[in-house]
C-alpha cells in the first residue's frame, strides 16, 4: 500500500538532497505536476503539514480540528487512489529504498481498518498528534529557515500579506514551496540567482542601443545589488531570471 506519509517522506529527501544540484529542477517539475497542480493532493500534502505542525491551538477545539481533518483526508485519499498510485511511481523511481516515515502517526489514523485490534496504537499515536497540535509554535528571528510550508503560510499571512495576495495560486503554492527549503541553503541560493539574473541583464545592458531601455536595465540592477537576503528577494529574482 502506497502510504501518503510514506510518500511525502520521500518527496521531501528527494527534494532536500537535490537542492543545489542539477536533477533539482526536474524533481521540482515533478513536485509540481503531481501535488501542485493537482487541487485535492495538495490539500492533503498541507494538511499532513498541519497535523505534523506546533499550533498552539486551544483544548477545546484541538479534537474537533484533529477529527475534521482525518474525515477530510480519508475522504481524499479514498476517491484520488489512482493519482496517488502515479505520484507513488514517481516518487519510488527516484528513491526506491526504505527511509522510514516522517508522517507514521498520521498514516496511522488514516490507514487502519480493524480499529478494535489496533486500538491502543491508535489512541497512542491520537494524543502524539493532539500534544503537537497544542504545542506552541516558537517563531524566533533568524536568518535560517528550516519550516513546513503551513508555518510559513501563517508567517507570510501576517509579513507578506499584501504582495502575496497578488500571486496567482500557482505562483503562491511556488513561494510557500521555496520557503519550505533548508535553511543553510537559503543565502547560497540567493546568490546563485542573483549572479545569473545580473549576468543576464549585463548582456541586455550592453547589446542594446536604446538609452531608456538602458536606464530602466541600469536600475534593475543597482535595485538587485542593494537587496537584502530575504525569501521574498529569493523568489522576486526566480520571477525575474523566468522573464529573461
Amino acid at each position: 500500500m502506497n502510504l501518503f506519509g510514506v510518500l511525502k517522506t520521500k518527496i521531501e529527501i528527494v527534494l532536500e538532497k537535490s537542492y543545489g544540484k542539477p536533477e533539482f529542477k526536474e524533481n521540482l517539475k515533478g513536485f509540481k505536476k503531481h501535488i501542485l497542480k493537482n487541487k485535492n493532493l495538495s490539500e492533503a500534502y498541507y494538511l499532513y503539514d498541519e497535523l505534523s505542525s506546533n499550533k498552539g491551538l486551544n483544548e477545546s477545539i484541538v479534537d474537533d480540528y484533529i477529527s475534521e481533518s482525518f474525515t477530510h483526508l480519508k475522504d481524499i485519499i479514498d476517491n484520488n487512489i489512482k493519482k496517488i498510485e502515479e505520484l507513488s511511481e514517481w516518487v519510488n523511481n527516484l528513491l526506491k529504498e526504505d527511509v522510514g516515515n516522517r508522517y507514521s502517526d498520521i498514516d496511522n489514523q488514516i490507514y487502519t481498518k480493524n480499529i478494535v485490534r489496533n486500538l491502543e496504537s491508535l489512541l497512542e499515536s491520537k494524543q502524539r498528534i493532539r500534544k503537537t497540535l497544542l504545542t506552541k509554535k516558537v517563531v524566533s528571528e533568524s536568518k535560517t529557515i528550516d519550516l513546513p510550508i503551513s508555518s510559513m503560510m501563517a508567517i507570510a499571512n501576517k509579513t507578506l500579506n499584501k504582495e502575496i495576495q497578488t500571486l496567482s495560486e500557482e505562483d503562491r503554492k511556488e513561494f510557500y514551496f521555496y520557503t519550505s527549503l533548508k535553511g543553510e541553503n537559503l543565502s547560497e541560493e540567493i546568490e546563485r540567482t542573483k549572479k545569473q539574473v545580473l549576468d543576464k541583464l549585463q548582456i541586455n545592458l550592453n547589446e542594446s542601443n536604446d538609452l531608456d531601455l538602458k536606464d530602466k536595465i541600469q536600475k534593475t540592477i543597482n535595485k538587485i545589488n542593494e537587496s537584502k537576503q530575504t525569501l521574498t528577494s529569493l523568489y522576486k529574482l526566480k520571477q525575474l531570471e523566468k522573464g529573461l
